[in-house]
């Protein structure tokens, strides 16, 4: 049987009466309807759902969730637009869309309904291209094939028990998995919004950096790998401790949890970029995600120059003996910039990185460097260690043969940078460089 085919589906269980008394206590504080029967202000409730629902131009955007256990998946972004007919139309390019539009901007439009239970129930009643994928009771990974032995498919529902309302706000729980759902008033069209989120999350969530430190200034845990959306928040990155699963949506302005979490004593679930960029926040500022770049910073491989402004006499001095020394090697040589990063020669070394024109015209360029050790001593502190047993590439080696100061004039340049650093990127996110403070030994430098 294809369900694709059915068009309308079986409202799914009653709430327990506990939970029904705790929407009540919360969903009819607004107005005055104490003096009518519960049955009366429930039917009130609806209504006001129900305004509220339509008087939105732009919709809402549906922070879907389905199962969302170890073996769970992130949340969604849904759009929704509902009419008083009770027509609802949809939208949205997530990964779970089918007939090949996985990824793509789609809309669908169906029918929803509410729902007088013993508490006030959105119900979306028949099929929908956008939200049913995830209610349909087969196997994800080969819809629409064979069923999930339990019928449970992605576990996700499509009756929602009305939590809470508010103009811009209203909380729902899914009625038979209990997954939390948010639909928040849009201000902008759909496709907007998508584009929006992609961009902070690809800001945010870039493949240099996998993991974040969580913290409340006291204590600190670290979210692993949060680009999928599923992750988990642990003690430690590698062989974590007490690791619990999340998942989130991401946003124009960062990324929310389905549930409220907690670091410490401050607790978080909305989670905003800083004006600044340094890190996200929650909603008071107790709490900060910032990306692990000082690992990143100390492990990168790319080449980034040394800022020459900042060079000190003594260095500035070295720069040009290894510039003369370069067109001894060759006479169309010069020394283009110094750096620190993964030379590109053969048996290429991390450290110290110099970067030669190999032409008159200054369009060809090569490498050779001298082995450095970069280490994370603290947050945000780094020490560089310089041994005169470290290694130079194979292209060093060549250079030596025709031009034998190079090497010694390189190291000497090494040891100047040997000490610990205060470093601050020059991007928190996405750092390509940035300015290393010397605290102890050293001299301060810039990375661009």
């Amino acid at each position: 049987m294809k369900l694709k085919d059915i068009k309308t589906y079986l409202i799914v269980g009653m709430v327990c009466s506990a939970v029904v008394a705790g929407l009540a206590s919360c969903r009819f504080e607004e107005d005055d309807y104490f003096n009518e029967s519960a049955s009366l202000r429930v039917e009130h409730a609806i209504d006001s759902v129900q305004n509220i629902l339509v008087n939105a131009p732009q919709g809402w955007v549906m922070q879907y969730y389905a199962n969302t256990g170890d073996e769970g998946f992130e949340g969604f972004n849904l759009f929704a637009r509902f009419e008083n007919s009770g027509k609802v139309t949809m939208a949205s390019n997530h990964r779970m869309l089918r007939d090949g539009n996985a990824g793509k901007y789609t809309e669908a439009t169906s029918l929803y309904e509410m729902l007088l239970e013993d508490g006030p129930v959105l119900a979306f009643n028949s099929w929908n291209d956008v939200l049913t994928p995830f209610v349909d009771p087969v196997d994800p990974a080969s819809a629409p094939g064979s069923l999930v032995k339990d019928g449970a498919g992605m576990a996700g529902d499509h009756n929602f028990v009305i939590m809470s309302y508010h103009a811009d706000e209203v909380i729902l729980r899914g009625e038979r998995y209990g997954a939390e759902v948010r639909l928040k008033k849009c201000d902008t069209s759909w496709e907007e919004y998508i584009s929006a989120t992609d961009q902070m999350k690809s800001y945010i969530t870039n493949t240099s950096i996998s993991n974040y430190y969580l913290t409340d200034g006291t204590d600190t845990l670290y979210m692993l790998s949060p680009r999928s959306g599923h992750f988990r928040i642990a003690e430690r990155i590698n062989d974590p401790l007490r690791a619990h699963w999340v998942s989130c949506c991401y946003t124009p302005d960062g990324f929310r949890l389905e549930h409220q979490d907690t670091v410490g004593t401050a607790k978080f679930q909305e989670l905003t970029l800083a004006e600044d960029k340094s890190c996200l926040q929650n909603e008071d500022g107790s709490v900060k995600v910032i990306p692990c770049w000082d690992s990143f910073m100390a492990n990168h491989s790319a080449v980034w120059k040394m800022d020459p402004e900042l060079f000190s006499a003594e260095q500035k001095g070295l720069f040009e003996q290894m510039n003369a020394a370069a067109k001894v090697f060759n006479s169309a040589w010069s020394l283009e910039s110094i750096g620190i990063g993964k030379s590109s020669g053969s048996a290429s070394v991390n450290g110290l990185v110099l970067t030669f024109y190999t032409n008159a015209a200054k369009t060809k360029t090569n490498t050779a460097g001298v082995a450095l050790t970069l280490t994370r001593v603290g947050y945000g502190q780094m020490k560089i260690e310089y041994s005169s047993e470290s290694k130079v590439d194979k292209n060093m080696e060549s250079i030596v043969k025709r031009s034998p100061d190079m090497e010694n004039l390189a190291r000497a340049f090494a040891a100047t940078l040997a000490g610990t650093y205060d470093i601050t990127p020059n991007d928190y996110f996405l750092p390509t460089g940035g300015t290393f403070t010397a605290v102890s030994g050293g001299t301060t430098f810039k990375l661009n």
